[in-house]
């Protein structure tokens, strides 16, 4: 398969969004669905589906509507992302050099279910799925000629100038839900601003949306870390001689985050 697709394709995980963002932009929408819903399962291991996008290459800019990535395999909730809307301005002048620029992403109200498993998440499986990927048709076309890789797009790099993720909501899955009940569901994730990726150095689409998913990930743990402290709080206040239940309680949450002590 062409390497520009499997590594374009691999943006679909960010929320990720930065690989299938230069495709819109060089195929002008038409493919960009082909990309995501067949090439990005490939590459994440799990389901990948968009509504819809309108990319106008006059003005450099343009919206994705009704992104979707679904969980890995040995998670149970159904997806791990959900987003209505992605805007995104492009310096038009770059598409021709080997570094594309994004002025500005802006991702409004993503829906997230975070789920741990043992040591990982669904999220830290995601991205190394991705980068698997991503490894083995590069060790791949390490054996084409130079034209073939110049053709695949494989030089090409990224630059963001801003990257926002705001009005987020997060919803816990699993044994995390079990333990949280309904305060694990709408969690608010705080607003994830990220500016002047692979300005300073090259950076593949790859390498950006690992960064913007680490950044989330962060965001993620605040935001349940704020529930799990006030969960502790209403328990030591609403239960009289409780203190063994509390305990308990508070030993599933830290072992949850992977931590016994």
């Amino acid at each position: 398969m062409n390497k520009k697709y499997i590594i374009i394709g691999g943006g679909v995980l960010v929320v990720a969004v930065i690989g299938f963002i230069i495709m819109a932009i060089l195929n002008l929408g038409s493919l960009i669905k082909i990309a995501v819903e067949e090439v990005g399962p490939r590459l994440t291991k799990s389901e990948v589906k968009l509504n819809s996008a309108d990319i106008s290459f006059l003005s450099g800019s343009g919206e994705l509507d009704g992104l979707l990535v679904g969980n890995p395999k040995g998670f149970t909730a159904p997806e791990a992302i959900k987003v209505g809307n992605i805007r995104m301005t492009v310096d038009k002048a770059s598409l021709a050099t080997d570094r594309i620029i994004i002025r500005e992403i802006v991702i409004e109200s993503p829906e997230i279910t975070y789920e741990k498993k043992g040591k990982t998440d669904n999220f830290k499986t995601l991205i190394a799925n991705v980068n698997k990927a991503v490894a083995s048709e590069k060790k791949q076309s390490s054996t084409k000629d130079s034209n073939a890789k110049k053709d695949s797009g494989a030089q090409k790099k990224i630059q963001i100038d801003s990257l926002i993720i705001k009005d987020g909501k997060v919803n816990l899955a699993g044994g995390m839900l079990e333990v949280f009940g309904d305060k694990g569901m709408g969690i608010e994730l705080p607003t994830i601003q990220l500016k002047d990726i692979g300005k300073k150095k090259d950076t593949s689409p790859a390498q950006a949306f690992a960064l913007v998913l680490n950044e989330m990930t962060k965001g993620i743990g605040s935001s349940v870390g704020n529930v799990a402290k006030t969960l502790q709080d209403t328990l030591k206040k609403g239960l009289e001689s409780g203190e063994g239940t509390v305990d308990s309680v508070t030993k599933g949450i830290k072992g949850l985050f992977g931590s016994d002590k």
